[in-house]
């Protein structure tokens, strides 16, 4: 969640007090929904406030109100889009789904501390002070005045061909709430990605850093690449769909491609990382130990950094096919991953199974020393070419968390060629 006071200062507390006074308890109002603009500015704030006080009179309650009312007074998706600015158009659609949501959510988080915070003797009121109305554009100047002071605030409203009138802005004095989000959404992507960011604006426990659910079903994944020798092979790799959810299954029989995927997030936040896998067939002979034999079902890389912007600095937790459950090591070469046995043998071949590790405890276990704040990306790789077999698996849900009952699952130490 926000820091309202650290991150949008007094005036976004007051911008809540008059959200509060004036969206929630929307119960019954369906002009909005036609979007037919028979009412003024005015007299939507002025029904939404009577439904409101009606509803806290009645149960004292506003959390289950507070979507719906954010939907109808606001244009969520628009509003968004003037947040993040240029960063809107670089996302995919789904990722401005995700990102509206948790926008939405982060101001049902604000409205409600408000509330606790402000409405001790019951909600606010509020005095309409001016009001300027044109054919496309609305400004209403108000007081909203509660038990512990008052604040004079502006809404600003924009009418919508279907929509009808939808507030745009909100301002006290110099403060605004899309200057507000923008500063801080701006400053996020100065150095993280979009999947922190929405973690971050929503106040979650984990970090979606790739769940899939943005491909295509048959297609390739989206915001995944390769290595530019691998660009003519067969890429083993496709978005597929079951009960509803999508994942990527890999079906390498000798291609050896490795997906690549751009994000960044904070590490000390986050420092826990989990995904899912389903392996299905193992390549024969795997061991990872040796290049004859160096095939594995499974396996993600976490990118810790690239030296000189090339050069990777990766941990590769691998489904192997003969190596003992924390075994690790690291081959000889530039840019060789440390590879770390998560699971072993076909047991449980066919079972989706959950593994999550202690990120920075495995770099500092393999590499040594404290890895940077923010990784620079992932991989992917399930890879048979070397023992000329098959090695079939299927990935899903891959999180940075913020808590975790794990450890480095860096255990036993096997020297390798």
């Amino acid at each position: 969640m926000l820091n309202v006071r650290k991150c949008f200062g007094t005036g976004f507390e007051r911008f809540a007090l008059i959200v509060i006074a004036t969206t929630f308890g929307l119960y019954s109002i369906t002009l909005l929904a036609k979007g037919d603009g028979s009412q003024s500015p005015r007299e939507i704030i002025e029904s939404h406030y009577s439904k409101l006080k009606k509803s806290y009179d009645r149960n004292g309650a506003l959390d289950e109100e507070i979507e719906t009312s954010l939907k109808e007074l606001f244009h969520l998706e628009k509003l968004a889009s003037q947040v993040l600015q240029n960063h809107w158009t670089d996302l995919n659609r789904y990722e401005q789904k995700k990102f509206v949501e948790a926008f939405t959510i982060s101001l049902q988080k604000q409205i409600l501390t408000e509330i606790g915070n402000h409405s001790s003797r019951g909600l606010p009121s509020v005095r309409f002070n001016s009001e300027e109305t044109k054919e496309k554009s609305a400004k209403l100047n108000l007081t909203v005045s509660g038990d512990k002071g008052g604040s004079n605030l502006t809404l600003f409203f924009l009418k919508y061909a279907k929509e009808g009138w939808k507030v745009s802005n909100v301002k006290y004095e110099d403060e605004s709430l899309l200057r507000e989000y923008y500063s801080y959404c701006d400053e996020i992507l100065d150095d993280f990605s979009i999947p922190y960011l929405i973690a971050e604006i929503k106040g979650a426990d984990y970090v979606v850093l790739d769940d899939f659910e943005a491909g295509e079903v048959g297609k390739l994944p989206v915001g995944w690449s390769w290595r530019d020798r691998d660009d003519d092979k067969n890429k083993p790799y496709t978005i597929r769909k079951e009960n509803g959810n999508k994942y990527l299954a890999a079906r390498d029989e000798g291609e050896s491609v490795i997906l690549g995927k751009d994000v960044k997030w904070n590490l000390n936040k986050y420092p826990y990382i989990s995904f899912r896998w389903r392996a299905i067939e193992l390549p024969v002979g795997g061991d990872e130990r040796y290049g004859k034999t160096v095939d594995s079902a499974a396996g993600i890389y976490l990118v810790y950094k690239k030296k000189l912007g090339l050069i990777p600095e990766s941990v590769k937790f691998v489904w192997s096919t003969t190596l003992p459950v924390g075994a690790y090591m690291k081959r000889s070469g530039i840019g060789k991953p440390w590879m770390v046995v998560a699971a072993s043998g076909d047991e449980h071949l066919g079972e989706w199974r959950t593994f999550t590790f202690n990120a920075r405890e495995a770099y500092k276990k393999t590499f040594g020393g404290d890895p940077p704040d923010d990784p620079v990306g992932l991989g992917i790789l399930s890879d048979a070419n070397s023992t000329h077999s098959k090695a079939y698996t299927d990935y899903d849900d891959i999180r940075a968390l913020k808590h975790a009952d794990a450890d480095s699952g860096v255990k036993q130490f096997m020297k390798a060629e």
